[in-house]
């Protein structure tokens, strides 16, 4: 359920309270991305001046590490609400109440509380790329870690998958889709196997019935949303104009780096050096902006998903200039950017689905003799993978988080499901 707009009231010079100040920042949000929540939107929402708001709070960076703390202290009322219904239960509980228990927590957070949800997402998000939301967002993230972590414990989730942030990495992404998906019933199957699957100890069910359902789920409800029959990447052969290649590249990188909100045709035709009027009559809207950049990203899995060893995957993840495109931030994004420009829902919904397809693939090539991993608990395992490489740190930082992460739901299916095939 999303906020009502902020009535137009006359403006004020005494300091907006910390809840008005939230519903202003997840007002601006939902309209137009973190990177809307400016200070002098923020300021008018409230009825204020930005001398008013400045005066109270501080500097930008204040501001929004006061926005963040609003967030954590509607938060933590939530939780505080979940904890004491939780706390008579006993620990480990059975796996179909677990799962039934989670998503529950995901309906509401989805629901009810989904103007809060979009903004932490968000801010999840940007805040790698602004560091003034890293203070506010470090703080809000580690009560996040120690509820969602406690509840874990109780449900009987393995250690390695809690202290990896694995379990943090995969509740952050279901609710990015469960945001836009949750109304869509295939959606909400899907996620139901995923949590069966989690709760099982990533074992398949009889006659793996549930990989057999997933595998129908995919191409049934989720098929994939073809792009165009040459995209642009430094891996592919690219037949479109120069100015094109290099406008689908800086889409691609805005995309992951800062969101769809980030795609304006003034942004990407100076950073490509073209007239802006050019770029807009090729590509008029930001939706077009937006394609053109999962086109790029798009190129780049099919480049690395086709490497046939570790060091040709991380070669093939190049952007052409060193630096890595981070493929997850890419996938979080459109994810985000969905609630948004309803056009791109058939587009997230096929990711969505299809998560943890490539991944069985690449372990095959870079990690030969390993235990193979069957499509359904690929998926979970990069679920967690896709939220963790969104909340760590940009850089070493990120890297080692991810790989930690992933070692660690590795040895849990290796322990657990040691007899694992991909039957479908």
């Amino acid at each position: 359920m999303l906020l009502t707009p902020i009535s137009a009231v006359k403006r004020r010079t005494k300091a907006p309270q910390a809840a008005a100040l939230l519903a202003a920042a997840c007002q601006l949000v939902q309209q137009g991305g973190l990177a809307a929540l400016a200070l002098r939107p923020l300021a008018q929402a409230l009825g204020v001046s930005v001398t008013v708001l400045s005066h109270h709070y501080g500097s930008r960076a204040q501001v929004l590490s006061a926005i963040c703390h609003s967030g954590q202290q509607a938060d933590q009322a939530w939780q505080a609400r979940w904890r004491t219904a939780l706390a008579p239960l006993p620990a480990p509980l059975p796996a179909a109440l677990a799962a039934n228990l989670v998503e529950s927590l995901f309906d509401e957070l989805a629901d009810s509380r989904a103007a809060v949800t979009l903004l932490q997402l968000e801010v999840m998000h940007g805040s790698r790329a602004d560091p003034a939301w890293q203070p506010g967002w470090q703080v809000w993230r580690h009560d996040l870690e120690q509820f969602w972590n406690d509840f874990g414990c109780q449900l009987g989730l393995a250690g390695e998958l809690l202290d990896s942030g694995w379990w943090l990495g995969y509740i952050m992404t279901e609710l990015a889709y469960g945001l836009t998906l949750a109304g869509d019933s295939s959606y909400r199957m899907l996620r139901r196997l995923c949590l069966a699957r989690l709760f099982a100890g990533g074992v398949a069910g009889p006659q793996a019935a549930d990989t057999l359902w997933f595998a129908h789920l995919q191409q049934s409800s989720f098929a994939p949303v073809a792009g165009p029959p040459v995209l642009a990447s430094n891996s592919l052969q690219p037949r479109t104009a120069p100015w094109q290649q290099a406008a689908a590249r800086c889409c691609g990188e805005l995309l992951a780096e800062r969101g769809a909100s980030a795609l304006t045709h003034r942004a990407v035709a100076s950073a490509i050096g073209i007239p802006h009027t050019s770029l807009s009559y090729r590509y008029p809207t930001q939706h077009a902006l937006v394609l053109l950049g999962l086109d790029f990203v798009s190129a780049h899995i099919l480049a690395a998903v086709q490497a046939d060893s570790l060091p040709e995957l991380e070669r093939r993840r190049q952007a052409g200039d060193g630096h890595k495109l981070d493929l997850a931030r890419a996938s979080f994004a459109l994810a985000l950017a969905a609630l948004r420009m309803p056009e791109l829902q058939r587009r997230n919904a096929a990711m969505r689905g299809w998560r943890g397809s490539n991944l069985i693939q690449v372990l095959e090539k870079t990690l030969p003799g390993r235990q193979p991993i069957d499509r359904l608990s690929a998926h979970v395992v990069s679920l967690g993978l896709l939220g963790v490489g969104n909340m760590a740190a940009a850089g070493p930082a990120s890297e080692a988080a991810l790989a930690a992460a992933f070692a660690a739901a590795l040895r849990w299916l290796e322990r657990n499901s040691p007899s694992l095939t991909h039957s479908a």
